[in-house]
Parts: C-alpha cells; structure tokens; sequence
C-alpha cells in the first residue's frame, strides 16, 4: 500500500500529548466511554518547583507509569530505544515505521522537534519531543501526524520524509553527547477489550481520593515520596506559583504559565461532562445543584484562562488577584459537589 491513514478523533484532552495522542486513538471507538467516564478524575501536580529551577506542572493522574507506559486496557503497546533502532539502515528509518502503520500500529516518535518546519521549535534550542505518526502517503514522501503546530493549536499535518530523518538524526546525536535522556519510540495497535461498563468502585475511589488530596494508585509498585500534592491540594501550589510569577520569584525555572490554567479548565469541563454522561446512562438521577454547579465552575475556568492569555498579551496586574479568588473559590465548592457525586453514585 501507497498510502494508509489509521482513524484518529480529535482528542478530548489535549494538555499533555499523552492524552493527545492514546485518546485519539480509543475515543473514536463507542465501547470506550464507560472507561474514559471512569478514569481521569484525579490531579496532581509538583510541590518543589521552587527549587533548583524545576518546572511546575499540573496534570491528570491515573497512576504510575504515564499513559504512554502500558497503562490504556484497549491499546496494545510495544516501546523500543535508540540502542534497538540503531541497526536500522539510515534510509530504511521512513519505511520501517510505515510499514508498522501499514500493520495497524499507530507510532509515537521520540525525536527533535526543532528540525520540523510546523512546530513552534523550528530552528531554536534543540527541543526532544514525541511526534504522533497515523498515517503516510509514499508517492508524497509525508508522514501524517499530529502535534501542535507553530501557532499551538493541535492539529493533523503533514511530515516531509526529509524532515523526519533530519529530526531523527539529530536526537541521535543529542543522545550520543548525552544532551539528553532517551524517553523511548512506542507503538500503539487499538485492541477491542472485553466489556467495560461504567466502574463504580474506581470512579468513587478516585473521588474520595481527591477530596482527601491523596493517591492510593499503585501502591504495592510505587512508595508515595511527598513530591507531588493531590486532588483538591492542587489549588494550594496553583496559588503559590502564580504567586511566585507576579512577585518575580528568580527561583523559577522554565514557565507553562497558559498551560496550567488549561489543564485545570480540561479537568472542570471533563467533570461536568462526566456528569451529563451518568445523567444520560441513568446511573446518576440529575441533581440540578450538581450540574449547574460544575457547569459555573467550567465556565469561570474557562474565562479565567482566556484572561490570563490576554494578559501574556498586554500585562494586566489584576489578573492575579482574580487567580487568587477563582482558586479559593474552586476549592470551598468542589468538595460540596462532589460529596454529592459521591452520594448519588453510592445511592
């Protein structure tokens, strides 16, 4: 074949491209709801950002290791490193990974973005990334792919031959002069799995466990080590990073200041759908408290967001004491609401 293109669905999330790119794959598939509808109602997100430079974070949780890691019941998943792929032929490297899409694997690239004419990196600092691959054509010489693009927005596009080597070529030499860490290649086949209806227990679970602001994910692999906060704590580091960026705070590293804020509107909004859905599915009677108040909170989410944009825009020191009230806000009525959740889901 010639050209083959692999369903993909504009994915629900979009904040991490762990998300991104293992939800394009499943949500396209009906049987898949109940079990998106059961899971990605944790947050977490670092505590020392403070210190050393490291960059602060906000984030779904759903356990260790990250979706791109084994962790999605209806993806077969296969990850290989540099040290593997190194025996390929350095003009085998496009048809190896086509003939992986041929077979129905979806392929996720670890390379240097900043040698790809649509990312935002192009021609900057080396920039290691994960590129999305669905598809190619081999009369054209493209990949097709998603990512977000130079303007960042998440979009499907295409990926010269020439640029795929090139950005290949220069992750292997960022890996030789050990610039950075090889974060792996994985490829993705979508599996049908046996029947996953709504889960109860794990939706509760992951409520109560962010009302308490703690995990019990993973427990018997992973010791908890007091480096990230939980569920409804979030807000607690929320504010004390936006904090730290109006007072300047030098202790700073790198800064997603947008990103953050977008994240937290993704988990307010993936709530109040979750909610509609249970509504719909009759596992829920609708509680007209309960829906309308997670609607408001998505929809001051939302606004607070696009306020912050306009801010990075034009400075609008007022910004910030707005962050400070949404947040306070956010964390006196989430728990009512969802003790109510709770409630109705036990019920």
């Amino acid at each position: 074949m010639n050209a083959v293109q692999l369903p993909v669905l504009h994915p629900p999330l979009k904040g991490f491209l762990r998300w991104a790119y293992t939800l394009s794959i499943t949500s396209i598939h009906e049987e898949t709801i109940p079990w998106y509808y059961s899971n990605f109602i944790q947050l977490h997100c670092n505590k020392k950002f403070l210190e050393n430079g490291r960059q602060y974070y906000i984030d779904f949780f759903r356990g260790k290791p990250n979706e791109l890691n084994f962790n999605n019941p209806f993806l077969l998943t296969c990850s290989v490193n540099y040290t593997i792929l190194e025996s390929l032929a350095w003009d085998a490297w496009p048809k190896f990974f086509a003939d992986q899409i041929a077979n129905g694997y979806y392929c996720v690239v670890f390379l240097d973005e900043a040698m790809l004419s649509t990312a935002a990196s192009y021609q900057k600092e080396p920039f290691p990334h994960h590129l999305f691959l669905y598809g190619f054509d081999w009369d054209k010489s493209v990949f097709y792919a998603s990512m977000f693009d130079h303007t960042g927005v998440y979009r499907n596009l295409q990926i010269p031959f020439r640029e795929f080597l090139d950005a290949v070529q220069s992750m292997k030499h960022l890996l030789k002069e050990k610039l950075t860490a090889d974060h792996h290649t994985y490829f993705y086949k979508y599996e049908p799995h046996s029947p996953y209806p709504f889960d109860k227990t794990a939706a509760i679970d992951q409520l109560r466990d962010y009302l308490n602001g703690e995990t019990h994910l993973n427990r018997i692999n992973y010791n908890p080590d007091n480096e990230e906060a939980f569920g409804i704590k979030v807000y607690d580091y929320l504010r004390m990073y936006y904090d730290a960026i109006e007072s300047n705070d030098t202790r700073l590293g790198d800064r997603s200041d947008v990103r953050h804020l977008h994240v937290l509107w993704e988990h307010k909004k993936m709530m109040s759908e979750r909610i509609g859905y249970l509504v719909d599915e009759g596992i829920i009677p609708y509680d007209e408290e309960l829906a309308d108040g997670y609607k408001d909170i998505t929809q001051r989410a939302l606004k607070l967001r696009d306020q912050y944009i306009r801010h990075e825009i034009r400075e609008d020191k007022e910004v910030f004491e707005r962050l400070r009230l949404r947040f306070n806000q956010f964390r006196n009525e989430e728990p009512v609401l969802l003790q109510k959740l709770i409630t109705l889901l036990e019920g």
